[in-house]
């Protein structure tokens, strides 16, 4: 299993390469809105021959604008002729109503899931790759639980789930749906995110996917049930938007290798 962490800013990729550096990263995952402006290959250079995934926020697929979608094409063909990508990733969530953007991204219905299987077939054609989409950080409970809805939706269109195990984590702590039933999904077991959760400001009660936090020892227990199932070439980005503490990142990756380490599922040494 590989090792990494995401890239979202100029600052990030400079602490990503620090973290190559010591050994404590084997790929680097570029979040593709942030580096638009970029040439990927001023990135390579960058990197070195560090792997790059890549990670799509605000391609808003489920919600298409031809314009959008195309621009997001453009970068992923991009991207992918000079960096050689792993694997693309994108998000399953509505993120406009009405045409409107929201604040906040809103998880879809589970009730209505046909439009989300077909818009993730059409968006993975014109990808012209197997799409990874992600598990959503449910804040209420619903009557079908996300995992069967990914199970058939990863069964309809052969895409992978990119199983977040924190936002597995915080939907079972916000709605009591159990994060260990994803292990037996299809579609998850190549790609893998964890990052650090909270309370949230407005309501104690409520956990959020903060990302600007050490990870919990709940999800890394997760990891090693995970990780003892992955695939040989199975990736884990450990995940930072907020809070860049470059120590606190680096016991994150080091408690996270120790966890996949137990599912006897290391890529390679940790190298010190």
């Amino acid at each position: 299993m590989l090792i990494g962490v995401n890239v979202t800013s100029p600052d990030t990729l400079e602490m990503a390469c620090g973290l190559r550096d010591s050994g404590h990263v084997d790929f680097v995952e570029v979040l593709i809105d942030g580096f638009a402006h970029l040439d990927p290959k001023e990135f390579r250079r960058t990197v070195g021959d560090l792997p790059v995934g890549c990670h799509i926020m605000l391609s808003r697929f489920l919600d298409p604008d031809r314009a959008r979608l195309d621009h997001y094409l453009n970068l992923v063909n991009q991207w992918q002729a000079d960096c050689g990508l792993l694997y693309v990733s994108d998000h399953i969530a509505h993120f406009s109503h009405n045409g409107q953007p929201l604040s906040l991204a809103l998880e879809v219905d589970y009730h209505a899931w046909q439009p989300v299987i077909d818009s993730v077939r059409a968006w993975q054609e014109e990808l012209g790759t197997v799409l990874a989409v992600e598990n959503f950080p449910s804040q209420a409970p619903s009557d079908i639980p996300q995992a069967r809805a990914y199970a058939e939706l990863a069964e309809a269109t052969g895409c992978e789930v990119l199983m977040d195990v924190s936002n597995a984590m915080v939907a079972q702590l916000n709605t009591g749906q159990p994060a260990a039933a994803w292990a037996d999904v299809p579609g998850v077991g190549r790609r893998f995110h964890l990052a650090g959760y909270s309370p949230s400001p407005t309501s104690a009660s409520l956990i959020i996917d903060s990302h600007d936090s050490p990870v919990s020892d709940d999800t890394l227990d997760l990891v090693t049930l995970f990780a003892g199932r992955a695939a040989p070439d199975a990736t884990l980005v450990v995940e930072r938007d907020a809070n860049h503490d470059l120590d606190e990142w680096r016991t994150d990756l080091d408690r996270t290798r120790a966890a996949v380490v137990a599912a006897q599922r290391l890529h390679q040494p940790h190298c010190t």
